[in-house]
Parts: structure tokens; sequence; C-alpha cells
């Protein structure tokens, strides 16, 4: 006996050298991978409605407080279902994991710095996977991208929960998106534990930078900005950008130029821009830093990624 998932799951795995017709569909193997998902998820909200009485429900806050207000006979609650905390995406999932995240913000403050961790579709695992099938792309396989982001990913939080990207770490938080695109990223937010409730411009400098590094001293760093942290272009060079909203961009690029970090009147961080003259080309424009996203250098060095890093 195996679990539908488990089912599922081993006829979407690659076999060497035997062919897979829910692989090599181009993207009618992600419908076919969605309709499977569907049924996963009928079965498992089929069990949970069938089987209120060994969830528990009655004990639940909303239930007891009908009965408490009078409704001794339950008829004022209705038929409603109750999904527990375990079922992803439901109510109490959501609200759980809420109430941890503001928590740890109660015993720890606010968190110091906002990374994004995004998925690149070039990654060398990703392109060895698809070698073994001819004329598959990486839109194709969400099997193999969404395995080698979670790898990486379980290595980034690593790196930061042991203190080789922010320093010493209190908390860690993090949660997982899809692109329109279809590729997957990650928000999360880290409590440093050196630093105080309001970083100082000297910590921020320390482990932020949005400037282009000079070409001659480090030209790794240099062709990894330019392809991974440039914004845009947008604007008059680009009208119709996705980031354009009644004509101006909606991240506020190009930013102006500035010799140090400071803070702005509500607190948010404006970074050291400065006009070293160093320039980059992309799609046809020559931009300088005043089109860079925050980041910390290292960590694209290692993950060849768009990887933002906002205090």
């Amino acid at each position: 006996m195996v679990t539908q998932m488990a089912y599922y799951t081993h006829q979407m795995h690659y076999h060497k050298g035997e062919p897979n017709p829910g692989l090599c569909s181009g993207r009618l193997s992600q419908q076919y991978q969605v309709n499977c998902f569907s049924c996963v998820e009928a079965s498992r909200l089929n069990f949970l409605y069938f089987n209120q009485d060994r969830l528990r429900c009655e004990t639940y806050q909303g239930i007891s407080d009908a009965v408490v207000h009078g409704a001794a006979t339950g008829r004022d609650v209705g038929i409603k279902k109750s999904l527990p905390a375990s079922h992803i995406g439901g109510k109490r999932y959501m609200q759980q994991n809420y109430h941890d995240r503001m928590a740890i913000a109660c015993a720890y403050g606010p968190p110091h710095k906002f990374t994004t961790f995004t998925c690149n579709p070039n990654w060398d695992e990703i392109e060895d996977a698809l070698r073994f099938e001819p004329g598959q792309k990486a839109s194709y396989r969400s099997d193999i991208v969404v395995r080698v982001f979670h790898m990486k990913l379980q290595e980034y939080l690593s790196d930061i929960k042991e203190g080789r990207i922010f320093g010493s770490v209190c908390a860690v938080a993090h949660s997982n998106e899809f692109q329109k695109r279809g590729l997957p990223h990650s928000h999360i937010l880290v409590w440093q534990c050196d630093t105080g409730r309001e970083p100082s411009a000297e910590d921020i400098d320390t482990y932020i930078s949005v400037e282009l590094p000079d070409p001659s001293m480090d030209p790794l760093g240099f062709s990894l900005v330019q392809e991974f942290m440039i914004h845009g272009p947008c604007g008059p060079f680009n009208p119709n950008s996705q980031c354009m909203k009644n004509g101006k961009c909606t991240k506020n690029y190009p930013k102006p130029f500035r010799i140090d970090t400071s803070f702005d009147p509500e607190g948010y961080p404006l970074y050291r821009r400065q006009d070293n003259r160093i320039t980059v080309w992309k799609n046809g424009v020559q931009l300088d830093n005043r089109w860079v996203v925050p980041h910390n250098l290292a960590v694209p060095k290692k993950y060849q990624a768009h990887i933002n890093v906002e205090a």
C-alpha cells in the first residue's frame, strides 16, 4: 500500500532509460502535475470532512464560544467543517504561522535584515539535469527547478543561521512564493544578535552594498552585479517595464547618488551610492550605481542568482 502522493511522485520521477510521458510533454506536464496535486488535495479534504470527530473539532474556540453564549443544541453553529492547523493553506495553518512570527518579534523586536532568495533557471544543476532529455526547458520541468531551488535555499538558510553572512543570528523566518512566470523565490527575515533595535549606518554598510565593484579589482563581483543585481532599465528607457505604473517606476529607480548611508524621517535606510564613474550596459542602456539593487556581494558570488538584501 502506498499513498496517493507517493504514487504520483513515483510516476513523475525520472527513471534512466525509461520513457516518461508525464515529464516529456512540455507545458502539458505541468497541467498533469497540477491535476495530480488537485486529486491529492481533494482526497485530504475528503478525509477531513468525514472524520471531524477524530479531529476533536468540538474543542475549537468558535464552537465553544457559541455553546457558552446559549447555543446549547449547537444549531446556531451550523454544519461548517473545520480544518486542522496541519492542513497547509488552511485558516488555522496561516494563523499559527502568523502567531509564531509575532512571538519572535515580541522576543527579539523588529527584524534587522530582509533578503529575497530567487531561483536561477540557468544553475548548472538544472541545466545538467535537463541534458538527459534533449529539447526540454527549465519552464517545462518544475520538479527539477523546485528541487534544486530548495537545496540551494536550505544551504543559504544554513549560512545565515551559522553566522557566515550576517554575523551572529538570533532568529530566522521565511516564506516561499512563486513568481508569475513560475520560478520560486523565498522572502527571509533575519534577527541579528549584535545589532540593536535601530541599526546604525556602519552596520548597514558592513552587510549591504548598492555599488558596482571595480572591474579591475573584482571582475567576478562586477560581472555578477551586472547580471543579477541591476534594476531595469525602466522609465524613459523602457516605458513598458513591469515596474512602471502611471509613467513612474514603482521601485523609485533610478536612486539619487549619496555620499554616506543615512535614514529618512520614517526610519528607512538611504544607502550609500557614490558616483564612482563605473557603469554597465544592459539592454543597450548605460547604467551606473543609481540602478544597483541592494545586495551582499558574497552571496551572489556563491549562489549565482538574484539575492536582494535590505535593512
